[in-house]
């Protein structure tokens, strides 16, 4: 059975991923400063995730991989300098040398969109400019190539995951479907830019197979150190995008009051990945359409808002 220590368990990605391990047949010890009740998965609580708190773990486990989820700047709030520095910066080199110290032979972090510059009018590849100006980027960025580059000198398999939009059931209700989606079962008018801007999008399961893909494809030698995108390829209209849930939800389409908010000046009217060197080798593509994994988050969001009887 593999062994994996998981960061990040308590986030969105986090908690379906757990799920999505364990029908794979993997043994997860999680490490983190939340608890996590989950069946079968052992849980570490540090007060920190660093160098430090990694150490004063039990000097028995040991890990054939880690999988690294754990991040700062998430929401829009956090944008602390420093600690994007050390949570976003420091710590995925950290963590891998703690993985080689445990002998670890894979390292799989999750990584961002937002770990590239301005994108234009084709979809945007591995090699394209990297952010340097906007902090949580550009700290994903450089924590990304120095978690890699570690991998490397250490002789351990390390990539580096740059998902690109993923939604789903159990999102922070401040994005974009949960924000829809619980105002207009509220029978509120949704105020909305002109939601032109176009988004890769992905479904929250088809995210968490990459990973779990790409866990197997680093241990059996199939992926080699590197970054690589986890996208459809395909651009989804914000605009698209809203209706689509209005759809789900069976509100009328006229809530959607487009145009009355303004473009963020960050919002880019581009935003797509191309999939090809991650799929290529593994295989892997999107299971989903956007549209029936909004279908498939809007039942699910209504199951777990029912009070039980």
């Amino acid at each position: 059975m593999t062994r994996v220590l998981l960061t990040g368990a308590s986030g969105f990605i986090g908690r379906r991923l757990l799920d999505h391990l364990r029908r794979a047949g993997v043994d997860v010890t999680v490490v983190g400063r939340n608890a996590i009740a989950h069946a079968d998965v052992t849980c570490h609580t540090v007060a920190t995730l660093d160098a430090e708190h990694l150490a004063s773990l039990p000097a028995h486990l040991s890990f054939d991989a880690v999988i690294h989820l754990a991040a700062a700047g998430v929401h829009p709030s956090d944008r602390d300098m420093d600690r994007l520095v050390q949570v976003n910066g420091h710590l995925p080199a950290d963590l891998l040398r703690f993985a080689q110290q445990r002998g670890a032979r894979a390292f799989v972090m999750t990584g961002s969109n937002a770990e590239y510059a301005a994108a234009g009018q084709q979809n945007v590849a591995e090699d394209s400019p990297l952010e340097s100006l906007k902090a949580y980027g550009a700290t994903k960025a450089a924590g990304a190539i120095l978690a890699v580059a570690a991998g490397v000198a250490a002789g351990i398999t390390a990539v580096n995951l740059r998902l690109f939009n993923v939604f789903g059931p159990g999102e922070a209700p401040h994005r974009l479907l949960p924000s829809l989606v619980s105002r207009l079962e509220r029978g509120e008018a949704v105020p909305l830019s002109e939601g032109t801007q176009l988004r890769d999008f992905i479904h929250v399961d088809d995210a968490c197979r990459a990973v779990v893909t790409a866990l197997d494809a680093t241990l059996t030698g199939v992926l080699t150190s590197g970054h690589y995108n986890v996208c459809s390829g395909t651009g989804t209209s914000v605009r698209d995008f809203a209706l689509a849930v209005a759809a789900a939800v069976g509100s009328d389409a006229a809530a959607l009051h487009f145009g009355e908010l303004p473009m963020r000046p960050d919002d880019l009217p581009r935003v797509v990945g191309d999939p090809e060197k991650f799929a290529s080798v593994t295989g892997w593509r999107p299971h989903t359409s956007v549209e029936r994994a909004i279908e498939l988050a809007v039942i699910e969001m209504r199951t777990e808002s029912k009070p039980e009887s």
